[in-house]
């Protein structure tokens, strides 16, 4: 194989194969806030769910939809917030947004030899490609009264219909939570 063929091939599983964990990376941004205290009330704002992308319908549905949101629910009510009867005298407005989209992975593997795919002598290459969902779920709290965003957790990371189980969205929920101050 040419010098030339072997910079396309590596650059091709460059472009394709990004680096993805298995698990979620969460990150969390937040400003103090008196409303951010336990005890504090929060409702649904206006808006509760917001989806962008190319929904995988074995995700992106109203089952999951429901259990997202009595989890979230769950989530804050344990540490320590309380859900308002009236989105109007709630202290945080609640909110979060779906991101979906899909990407392709790449594995280059050598065919008709026993030696790895860039040793001497090696057969023909075998580029491999793996289609995948990418999601993002981003959970914020805003202040009603003032419309000040004071808590983003945003979670990332390669999805499977799995990853909609009561017991995955509860983990990812309270892993999101984790930072919020507590009773």
């Amino acid at each position: 194989m040419t010098a030339f063929k072997w910079m396309a091939v590596a650059a091709a599983l460059t472009i394709a194969s990004g680096t993805v964990p298995a698990s979620a990376k969460v990150a969390v941004d937040q400003t103090s806030s008196t409303a951010l205290a336990p005890g504090s009330t929060f409702a649904w704002g206006p808006t509760p769910a917001l989806g962008i992308g190319i929904p995988d319908p074995t995700i992106a549905n109203e089952i999951t939809a429901d259990r997202l949101r009595s989890l979230t629910e769950a989530a804050l009510a344990a540490k320590g917030y309380r859900m308002a009867g009236n989105p109007t005298e709630a202290e945080l407005l609640v909110s979060y947004t779906i991101v979906m989209l899909p990407e392709t992975g790449a594995e280059l593997s050598s065919v008709g030899s026993s030696c790895r795919a860039f040793c001497e002598g090696a057969g023909d290459l075998k580029l491999n490609e793996r289609r995948y969902t990418r999601g993002t779920l981003v959970l914020d709290l805003t202040e009603r009264q003032t419309g000040r965003l004071v808590f983003r957790a945003t979670s990332d990371k390669r999805i499977t219909p799995k990853d909609a189980s009561q017991k995955k969205l509860t983990a990812l929920l309270k892993e999101m939570t984790k930072s919020l101050p507590e009773r």
